[in-house]
């Protein structure tokens, strides 16, 4: 990314405040496209994201960003920082500065996936009452 590339309107949620314009580069595609890594960078502004459909590793390269978990209390990363968005995240992003950043997401499993190896789980010898061997208890697809 250049230093004076221009970004398109951020489409990670809906934008709250400011006008924050996002760009990013994928590095890495795996797992048919459930695994992306790259960079991603965003100026200041505030979005709401609603269920976050991955769970995401990212260190933070520059800026400063406070991130508030719906019912939780903000918490502010800067350049340095690490952290971990988990699947079906809800909150806002504030971005202060610009913030850059090195990213790793896993999006959901299909379903039909989900299914199948359940399938399999039970099929299994060892398997009983409906249950795969390795099964817990709570346990979803």
């Amino acid at each position: 990314m250049a230093d004076d590339e221009v970004g398109k309107p951020a489409v990670f949620g809906a934008i709250l405040s400011g006008q924050p314009l996002e760009i990013h580069r994928n590095l890495f595609e795996g797992d048919y496209g459930r695994f992306r890594s790259g960079v991603w960078q965003c100026t200041p502004g505030v979005v709401a994201m609603t269920d976050w459909p991955y769970h995401e590793f990212c260190v933070l390269l520059a800026g400063r960003v406070v991130i508030t978990p719906e019912g939780g209390s903000p918490r502010e990363y800067r350049a340095g920082d690490a952290l971990v968005l988990p699947m079906g995240f809800t909150g806002t992003w504030e971005i202060l500065e610009t913030v850059r950043k090195y990213y790793a997401v896993q999006a959901r499993q299909p379903l039909m996936r989900r299914v199948k190896q359940r399938v399999k789980g039970w099929l299994r010898p060892g398997a009983r009452n409906g249950q795969a061997a390795d099964a817990q208890a709570g346990a979803a697809f």
